[in-house]
C-alpha cells in the first residue's frame, strides 16, 4: 500500500507545476541551507493524495523544543495524515496545511510551526539535490516508516554526524533547530545543533538574540531552558 502510494506521486510529480518559493520562504531557506539552495528550483503544490492512517501515538520525552511548544499528548490511538510529502524537487502540501506563504513577514515575524514544517520539507528536497552524498530517495523516506514506530526520533547528545541519522530524523533535526534558533539563539542546544547543520548546509551564523515576534501554537509553552 505504501510503494503504491508513492508510485502514484511520483506519476503525480511529473505533471504538477505549483508555485516557487516566495521571496520571504528563500530568505528563510537561505538562513538553513544557503542561498544557493533557496535560488534553486523549488516548487510547492497544494494538494497531495496522501491517505489517513490509525495507529496508537505514544507520547515522545518532552525534552525537545518540537514538543515543548505543544500541549502533552496522550496516549491514544489516533487517525492523521501527513501534512506533506516532498519528492524530488517538489513539496506537496494536504490542502489543509497548504499557505500561500508559509514565512509572512519574515524574518520579523515567524510563525514557528508553519516555519518548522518548510524546514523539514526543504531538507527532504535537500537530501534528493544531494543524493550523490545522502543516497536519497523517497521510496527510501518511504520505507523508514514501516521499520520504526517513530522514524522522527532521534538523540542529538551523542556525538554524531548529520548525515548519520534517518532521513526523517534529519529533517526533525532541522526542525527542532529551526524552533530553538527561534526561542533560544544562545541554548546549549542551539549551538550542538547548528555546528551539526554547519557541516554539510550554509547555514548562517545564530543571532544574538530573538530576532523575531514568535508566533506559538499554544499558549501554555514554557520557553525558559527550552533549549539548554
Amino acid at each position: 500500500m505504501l510503494r503504491a502510494t508513492v508510485l502514484a506521486l511520483l506519476a503525480l510529480s511529473l505533471a504538477a507545476c505549483g508555485r516557487p518559493l516566495t521571496e520571504t520562504e528563500k530568505a528563510f531557506v537561505s538562513s538553513l541551507q544557503g542561498p544557493d539552495f533557496a535560488q534553486s528550483r523549488i516548487r510547492v503544490v497544494e494538494g497531495a493524495p496522501v491517505g489517513s492512517v490509525t495507529f496508537r501515538r505514544q507520547p515522545r520525552p518532552r525534552v525537545a523544543c518540537r514538543e515543548r511548544i505543544l500541549p502533552p499528548p496522550r496516549d491514544e490511538i489516533v487517525t492523521t495524515k501527513p501534512a506533506a510529502v516532498a519528492l524530488f524537487n517538489k513539496v506537496y502540501f494536504v490542502k489543509d496545511w497548504y499557505l500561500p506563504d508559509y514565512l509572512p513577514g519574515y524574518p520579523d515575524r515567524l510563525y514557528l510551526i508553519e516555519a518548522m514544517l518548510l524546514g523539514h520539507e526543504m531538507t527532504h528536497v535537500w537530501q534528493w539535490k544531494n543524493r550523490d552524498v545522502t543516497g536519497y530517495h523517497p521510496l527510501r523516506a518511504a520505507l523508514e516508516h514501516t521499520a520504526s514506530d517513530d522514524p522522527y526520533l532521534f538523540d542529538v547528545d551523542k556525538d554524531a554526524e548529520f548525515l548519520s541519522f534517518g532521513y526523517e530524523q534529519q529533517g526533525a533535526i532541522v526542525e527542532e533547530f529551526v524552533c530553538c534558533r527561534a526561542l533560544a539563539p544562545k541554548g546549549a542546544r542551539t549551538k550542538r545543533l547548528h555546528a551539526m547543520l554547519a557541516e554539510v548546509f550554509d547555514v548562517a551564523a545564530l543571532p544574538q538574540s530573538r530576532t523575531s515576534d514568535v508566533f506559538l501554537p499554544w499558549d501554555g509553552a514554557e520557553l525558559d531552558g527550552i533549549c539548554d
